[in-house]
C-alpha cells in the first residue's frame, strides 16, 4: 500500500516510513496536485482536511479524513482502516525523512556520520540510499519511545474493532 499524505500530517508520514510503507508527503502541495498524484501514481490520501477527503471522495479516489489528535490515534485509525501493520522491521524501514529505502553499513563505513557516544554503544547502522539525504540510523536509547508508541497504537486499534 502506498500512502500520499497532505502537509498537516508529517508526522504520520514519518511513522509509517519507518513502518515500512512508501509515503510521498509535501508540505507544500495543493489540494489539486494531491489529488492528481492520488490518482496518477494510485495512492491512499490521508488528510486531516474534511472538503479535501470529499472532493477526493467525489472522484472516487481512495482517501482517509485522519481524525486522531495523537500519533498513536493517528496510527491506530491506519491500522484499523487500511491494515497497516504497527511492527518495525529494519529490513523494511525507509528513511523517515525522505522516505527512500535504508541500506545496513559496516560500523568502520559511518565512523565520521554517528555521534561518538553513539558509535561505542550500537554496533547495527543504515543509512539512506538518497544521496541527498544519506541519513543515518541505529536502534538506540529512542527506540524505546517508538516501541511505546507502537503499542499504544496497537491498544487503540483492538479497542476500535
Amino acid at each position: 500500500m502506498r500512502f500520499l499524505v497532505d502537509g498537516m500530517l508529517g508526522g504520520l508520514a514519518r511513522w509509517l516510513r519507518i513502518l515500512g510503507y512508501e509515503v510521498r508527503y509535501d508540505a507544500s502541495a495543493k489540494d489539486n496536485d494531491l489529488l492528481t498524484i492520488a490518482v496518477e501514481d494510485n495512492m491512499v490520501l490521508l488528510t486531516r482536511d474534511r472538503e479535501l477527503h470529499q472532493r477526493a471522495v467525489a472522484k472516487k479516489i481512495v482517501s482517509s479524513l485522519v481524525v486522531g489528535e495523537t500519533e498513536e490515534e493517528r496510527l491506530a485509525q491506519m491500522a484499523s482502516s487500511f491494515g497497516v501493520r504497527l511492527e518495525t522491521n529494519m529490513a523494511e524501514t525507509r528513511c523517515p525523512e525522505c522516505g527512500a529505502s535504508l541500506m545496513e553499513k559496516s560500523k568502520s563505513d559511518l565512523a565520521d556520520k554517528v555521534p561518538e557516544e553513539s558509535f561505542k554503544l550500537y554496533n547495527q547502522f543504515w543509512k539512506c540510499s538518497n544521496q541527498t539525504c544519506g541519513k543515518v540510523y541505529w536502534v538506540g536509547s529512542h527506540w524505546k519511545r517508538i516501541r511505546q508508541t507502537l503499542e499504544e497504537a496497537m491498544r487503540l486499534a483492538r479497542l476500535e474493532q
